[in-house]
């Protein structure tokens, strides 16, 4: 340990933890697949294991469906201080926890949730830079109203802004990305679907309406309309936009706020659709937004009822589970090993020494 070789190998990953030009790592990517399918993740912790999971698998060349990360509000808000999204986190807030997300889930490009752009037209050029800065690949903006409380797109009480008030935004984001060279990719988002006052036919007008904007050759990349769920509702919209524009790549939440298989069973007397089958009816960007919340809400939940229970058998229990599996280091997890071994490299003798003669984990990566 201390080599030249050994820093350049082992240490890269902590200053080099994104892209350079992440928006077309995601272009190729899903040219290369044919799609980009994504977990929705809430904290670096759980863009780490989505990427560990892929690199591993690919290793061993096996197949991983997903293939990119999404980092959203929702989570974010709901998991951190237990506030409902309607409007708690701010762009300070939710930029630290996707700037450690997005370093953690490299090399995977990220989807990161934008809401209506944390203000207006006018300071929106700010928030852009700051996702460039962060290394997003495709950020998302919606057209809701915030000052009447923007919410998450499941929750009732949704108001959608003017079209031309979007229209604005959306030539302001363009507009700042065309200055600053970046290569990150805007995904729209109306809400109109389910708000008020609007409907599917609302939704298609506005949907046309924004990708439609054009700032010196550069438009919008994707197109999203949140609380879609039904078959006939999924069918006229790619079907009306394809129409519109057969080349435009159309994204869909695959929202784990909903029920979709009990929606299906009751309205359609079928499980809902696969990822394939959304991707052959067009759907080309597919992600699961809350999904590491939900997982992390039942995880919790099961192991503290275990507690209650049955005390310490919990924590024999756990250790006896994780004895031989990826998250059972959970000083390696924490990012400790590496850590560690970077303050032995740096400080030398003297720091060899105070781990030789201290108890505890000891972080060194051995060559």
């Amino acid at each position: 340990m201390g080599s030249k070789d050994f820093m350049e190998k082992d240490f890269e990953v902590l200053f080099q933890c994104r892209h350079k030009r992440p928006g077309d790592v995601f272009m190729n990517t899903l040219k290369r697949d044919g799609c980009i399918i994504a977990p929705g993740v809430y904290n670096a912790m759980g863009a780490y294991i989505a990427k560990e999971i892929m690199l591993r698998r690919k290793a061993v060349s096996q197949p991983c469906v997903f293939n990119g990360v999404y980092i959203g509000g929702w989570s974010i808000s709901a998991m951190n201080w237990r506030r409902p999204d309607m409007g708690f986190h701010d762009r300070t807030m939710m930029s630290l926890m996707a700037r450690y997300a997005v370093s953690s889930a490299y090399p995977l490009p990220t989807i990161v949730d934008a809401e209506t752009g944390f203000g207006t037209e006018v300071t929106l050029p700010e928030l852009v830079e700051l996702y460039h800065q962060m290394g997003v690949g495709l950020a998302h903006m919606e057209d809701q109203d915030s000052e009447a409380t923007r919410r998450c797109g499941n929750l009732g009480g949704k108001q959608c802004i003017a079209p031309e008030k979007m229209v604005a935004k959306i030539r302001s984001w363009l507009n700042v990305s065309k200055a600053l060279g970046t290569s990150m990719r805007l995904m729209v988002r109306t809400d109109a679907l389910t708000a008020v006052g609007g409907g599917i036919d609302n939704a298609l007008d506005r949907a046309k309406r924004y990708m439609d904007v054009d700032y010196r050759g550069l438009r919008p990349t994707v197109l999203w309309a949140d609380a879609m769920i039904g078959k006939k509702q999924i069918e006229r919209w790619v079907s009306e936009m394809l129409k519109h524009d057969p080349k435009m790549i159309l994204g869909i939440n695959y929202s784990p706020n909903k029920d979709w298989v009990s929606y299906y069973r009751k309205n359609h007397n079928c499980l809902p659709p696969t990822f394939n089958e959304l991707r052959d009816l067009g759907f080309k960007v597919i992600w699961h937004t809350i999904l590491q919340a939900r997982i992390d809400m039942e995880a919790t939940w099961r192991g503290f009822v275990q507690m209650a229970e049955d005390g310490q058998q919990v924590l024999w229990d756990l250790h006896e589970r994780q004895r031989n599996h990826p998250v059972g280091d959970s000083q390696e997890m924490s990012g400790a090993k590496i850590w560690q071994a970077y303050e032995q490299f740096i400080g030398g003798d003297e720091a060899k020494e105070r781990y030789e003669k201290s108890e505890g984990y000891k972080g060194e990566i051995k060559k």
